[in-house]
């Protein structure tokens, strides 16, 4: 895994910076000028990590709660936002609390925003929850805080008894409750 990382100051900051470190040149920087550097050198900071070739897992509590697979990831930090982009295909499997395999998801593209703990999934999202339900969609949103899942897109779900096609989806992430909007299908009754 090859790992980049770039920063970009801002002029004014460096400006700021170095007239601070010209001036003390000759001496150490005292305390109050040291806090001075640091809040202006972290206040303007931007990040950017990239990886290639991805295999993360996500642990609580000493548990395996996810496991995230794609070919490339760009973690992009600043004061305003903190996401992680994934290329794809992009693979993740949810655990249950006993280790086990519970959901498994697949899409072309994810973001990930960690502050929040939610996913976003973008083209051909499948879904394989328990009790042998599917779901496809073009777009899917996975809050892991709430384990909601929702979309205002086109969608079908498929379970052994019916198939259901809809626009919009609000549910728990495991299929079992969820409500549709705008709603056609197939049901049998025995």
């Amino acid at each position: 895994m090859r790992e980049t990382v770039t920063l970009v100051r801002f002029s004014g900051v460096l400006i700021a910076f170095f007239g601070v470190f010209l001036i003390s040149a000759c001496g150490e920087l005292s305390e109050y000028e040291n806090r001075q550097v640091d809040e202006a050198l972290s206040d303007s900071l931007f990040t950017v990590t990239e990886s290639w070739g991805v295999d993360m897992e996500i642990m609580e509590e000493e548990q395996l709660k996810l496991r995230l697979k794609g070919s490339y990831t760009a973690s992009i930090k600043d004061d305003t936002r903190n996401i992680t982009k994934i290329s794809g295909p992009v693979f993740i499997d949810i655990f249950d609390e006993e280790g086990n395999l519970k959901t498994y998801v697949q899409s072309d593209s994810a973001v990930y925003r960690p502050d929040e703990a939610v996913f976003e999934l973008f083209g051909n999202v499948y879904v394989e929850a328990p009790q042998q339900k599917r779901l496809w969609s073009e777009y899917l949103k996975w809050d892991r805080n709430t384990d909601k899942v929702s979309t205002p897109e086109f969608l079908t779900i498929i379970t052994p008894s019916d198939s259901i096609s809809a626009v919009g989806l609000d549910g728990d992430a495991d299929l079992s409750n969820y409500t549709l909007r705008e709603v056609t299908g197939e049901t049998i009754i025995d």
